[in-house]
């Protein structure tokens, strides 16, 4: 059975609306208006278009800077990406998994500053230098005035992570050099590891 056409629900207008241009109420009759004449809609589109304009050129800034950035970053010399690298490994060897451990040479909780030891050296094994096993937190006095201590460190060291790792630390003599792109990828994930070891530390 058909329906009575007279029972058609009539459409809904559009709720009354203040036009962003002159703030005049008006009777939209589209519910996307937003302008009650031809002339604020001309000054609509007009600062529409300023917008665009004005977000296309700050991006288009924003990505001369980048490009500056990445311009003044790729003149650097590799030794600056290496040493930024080991600070950030070292920040995750002192502040994150070693944080509660003492020195790993003399066993001492104080120093003036910790710091993360090398037990294979950077100048020796400098394809060692970023390697978990061959890093330790120790005290200022054992790093820097006693040279990193070495027989107590290698004694603590195989107690630490066995004499099979120690042993495979002081045979690695395969040379290797770094890319910036390793560089790069290797403080992402120490910042990340670093990260995560605080949020366990806070969690206990």
């Amino acid at each position: 059975m058909a329906k009575d056409p007279r029972l058609r629900k009539e459409p809904k207008k559009p709720k009354p609306k203040t036009c962003c241009i002159c703030s005049t109420k008006f009777s939209p009759f589209l519910s996307t208006q937003k302008t009650c004449s031809v002339p604020c809609a001309v000054i609509y589109g007009k600062r529409a278009e300023a917008k665009k304009q004005a977000k296309a050129e700050a991006a288009s800034a924003k990505e001369g800077r980048e490009q500056w950035r990445e311009r003044k970053a790729n003149l650097k010399p590799l030794k600056h990406w290496e040493d930024m690298t080991q600070r950030v490994v070292n920040d995750y060897i002192t502040k994150g998994r070693d944080v509660d451990e003492p020195c790993i040479s003399c066993g001492t909780y104080e120093t003036v500053q910790w710091e993360a030891g090398h037990y294979r050296s950077r100048g020796a094994a400098s394809h060692l230098r970023y390697n978990e096993d061959n890093i330790h937190k120790q005290c200022h006095r054992c790093n820097a005035e006693l040279s990193s201590n070495a027989i107590p460190y290698r004694a603590a060291l195989v107690l630490k992570i066995g004499l099979e790792r120690v042993e495979a630390l002081e045979n690695n003599n395969a040379p290797h050099r770094y890319t910036r792109e390793e560089l790069d990828g290797m403080r992402a994930t120490y910042r990340a590891k670093l990260r995560a070891s605080k949020k366990l530390s806070e969690a206990a």
